[in-house]
């Protein structure tokens, strides 16, 4: 994706450490956060200054970038899709999981026609514990009880 579209998209020159920063995006786990960028792109490019990473806003605005921001969480980014998807995010350790939901197309179809109202996006975020939180919050649950008796 990176070879040519930058150029194209922002209108500016095709830099190394434009190329390693959407590299590092694109090849992530998931959703990641600025300082992971940097703590990645410092390897590929020693020199690069966390405010050329912290310039996510020219990838957003060009489209390249989602980014998600979660109450009292930092900004996170992902390679914009053409795919509409939602998010979970466990509030315990903080990852984000995707997923579709396609009654939000409906949702949005039925708000037009309920209230004239032009839906133009939507996002569903859902926030809980995932299984592995779950799981370690079960276990901590269980120790304290053991500990009180």
């Amino acid at each position: 994706m990176v070879q040519g579209v930058i150029d194209r998209k922002l209108n500016r020159r095709n830099t190394k450490q434009r190329q390693s920063i959407l590299r590092i995006i694109e090849r992530a786990d998931g959703h990641i956060d600025a300082d992971q960028i940097y703590d990645h792109v410092c390897q590929l490019s020693p020199g690069i200054s966390l405010s050329t990473v912290y310039r996510m806003h020219l990838f957003t605005n060009a489209g390249l970038l989602a980014e998600h921001q979660f109450t009292g969480v930092r900004r996170r980014y992902e390679i914009a899709t053409r795919s509409r998807h939602h998010h979970l995010m466990c509030i315990s350790c903080g990852r984000m999981f995707e997923f579709s939901c396609p009654s939000s197309d409906g949702l949005k179809t039925r708000i037009t026609r309920e209230k004239g109202f032009r839906v133009t996006d939507a996002e569903v975020r859902l926030m809980g514990y995932c299984l592995e939180c779950q799981q370690r919050l079960v276990k901590n649950n269980a120790n304290t009880e053991l500990e009180r008796r």
